[in-house]
């Protein structure tokens, strides 16, 4: 079940890291090594100004108890949070496309993955805002609307 959760007021950012991995795309060789809190605020500018084109962090090396996963064009982003204990997907969006069943023009890093366009937003900011946010809580960013689809 899909359903729209609307922004709310972002609290103070929380202090520590609570991912275990955080990788540049998918291949082995992007891991990024450095998650220390220096590691994720150059994490967040290279979010921020477009040099990473894709970003995968996740609270345990494995990725058996969720991810996020950002992947991008020069102008568009897919953004998607998952919680394995739940089986919830959250995703940005774009409210004009919520209706479109088309496929996002952008190159996943694993080279098979599509992603919906109605799934995709064009604010970097906010993306560098929602990955921050992520590494230091493992939560979607509350200051952002986001599409949460339940598997029922």
């Amino acid at each position: 079940m899909e359903e729209i959760i609307r922004k709310r007021e972002v609290p103070s950012m929380p202090e520590g890291i609570q991912i275990q991995m955080a990788s540049r795309g998918a291949i082995p060789s992007q891991t990024i090594q450095d998650i220390s809190e220096l590691g994720i605020r150059k994490i967040v500018e290279n979010v921020r100004t477009g040099k990473y084109h894709s970003v995968m962090m996740a609270p345990d090396e494995d990725n058996e108890e969720g991810f996020l996963m950002m992947e991008s064009s020069p102008d568009l982003i897919f953004l998607q949070i998952w919680d394995s204990e739940t089986d919830t997907a959250w995703a940005c969006f774009d409210p004009e496309l919520l209706d479109s069943n088309e496929e996002a023009p952008i190159t996943s890093s694993d080279g098979q993955s599509v992603f919906p366009l109605k799934c995709t937003m064009r604010d970097r900011e906010l993306a560098a805002k929602c990955v921050e946010w992520y590494a230091h809580t493992c939560e979607p960013y509350p200051g952002m609307d986001w599409l949460k689809d339940t598997r029922e």
